[in-house]
């Protein structure tokens, strides 16, 4: 086996371990909300825990990997995970799912960053194109994840056994993924690149990002919600309450292995176009039609639209040649991001005043929003 495909497995074990330690949080979320008596309102506002300390965290993992590396982060980050998922069980009260969920958004911002930094590093060596796989693997992990906990759940498994048993999976994990990290290269003095910032990335990278919020904004949304969804607005008989979270899951690893394949047969602006389309229709058909195997392929569909918005997104700002494409990326996902990380809080507060039904309907405004940006400014 060559030195690039174990560099290439190992970062995707990392990606794996993302994807597997959000869905166990995001799988239990109902528990928590009956455990602690909190309302929508009250659940969102705990939620909100996550994004702060996830935007507190990217300041930070940037500091983290310019001084250390990002192959000693990203252990760190693994690290940070083994003791926060099993100290959430203990949570007694809202504010302290509050402080744990804090650290928990800091410890998968940071392994976000340095395990993206990995993948571009790999590419620059193998000079080829290959972060949609990897988004693929993380959307892998979530569907493990929302399997693995509805399967616990449903076996009557309590969840301070269920994050046990994901810490110790991320202990056993180090050892493959660890040796085959690659170390960064030191930068030279004369190549040093013009910055920017998210405050000035120019019309088009601007409209990418817009694009990219949309996408993840929904991508958030169903990942701390759907459960819940089908747990208090849905007859469930024959299914785990985890169905809906695990049909999006699949058809996010389903889009996210053929999105490269689709987009350089079809044009990148149809296919995101597209994107937007299937997101309102699959949520128009999740939210709206009673019978339960429609809803699954709602998710299904849901989760078809949202996987390929954001490689397809990262790809066009990478393309650009106005700014450094390192820099065009982590602009756009910085502003994408926020996204993911305001549509679970939105949406609960929304929840609140209209009930989950009604507030879930913001997905479907948001794909048509999409799909009309990406089919008239994207190139």
């Amino acid at each position: 086996m060559s030195q690039l495909i174990k560099n290439r497995l190992s970062i995707g074990v990392l990606f794996l371990l993302c994807g597997l330690n959000f869905a166990t949080w995001a799988t239990r979320i109902p528990d928590f909300k009956y455990l602690l008596h909190l309302s929508d309102a009250a659940l969102g506002t705990v939620l909100m825990g996550l994004p702060l300390g996830s935007l507190v965290s990217l300041p930070l993992a940037g500091w983290l990997i310019s001084k250390f590396n990002s192959k000693m982060i990203c252990i760190v980050a693994v690290f940070l995970y083994m003791l926060i998922i099993p100290i959430i069980g203990f949570s007694a009260n809202s504010y302290m799912l509050f402080v744990c969920l804090f650290f928990f958004g800091m410890a998968g911002d940071i392994l976000n960053i340095a395990m993206n930094t990995q993948v571009v590093a790999l590419e620059a060596k193998m000079n080829k194109i290959i972060m949609s796989s990897f988004h693929a693997i993380f959307s892998i992990g979530l569907m493990l994840g929302a399997l693995l906990g509805g399967y616990l759940s449903r076996m009557g498994f309590d969840f301070q056994t269920h994050f046990y048993l994901i810490a110790i999976i991320n202990l056993l994990s180090i050892p493959v993924f660890y040796p085959n990290l690659l170390k960064d290269e030191a930068k030279k003095e004369d190549d040093q690149k013009p910055k920017s910032s998210i405050l000035n990335l120019g019309p088009y990278l601007t409209i990418l990002a817009l694009v990219a919020f949309c996408g993840m904004l929904c991508e958030g949304a169903m990942a701390d919600w759907i459960t819940l969804y089908f747990k208090e607005d849905v007859d469930l008989s024959t299914y785990a309450t985890t169905i809906g979270f695990s049909s999006f899951a699949l058809a996010m690893v389903v889009g996210r292995f053929t999105g490269d394949y689709i987009s350089q047969n079809f044009g990148v602006r149809n296919i995101l176009t597209l994107n937007g389309l299937l997101i309102s229709a699959g949520m128009l058909l999740t939210l709206f039609v009673p019978t339960v195997e429609v809803k699954i392929l709602g998710c299904f569909l849901t989760g078809l639209g949202i996987s390929t918005i954001v490689p397809l997104i990262y790809s066009q700002a990478g393309n650009q040649k106005n700014i450094e494409p390192a820099i065009a990326i982590a602009g756009v996902s910085t502003i994408a991001y926020i996204g993911f990380l305001i549509g679970p809080v939105l949406i609960g507060y929304l929840a609140d005043f209209l009930n989950l039904q009604n507030a879930l309907f913001l997905l479907v405004i948001l794909g048509i929003m999409a799909s009309f940006v990406a089919n008239k400014f994207i190139k």
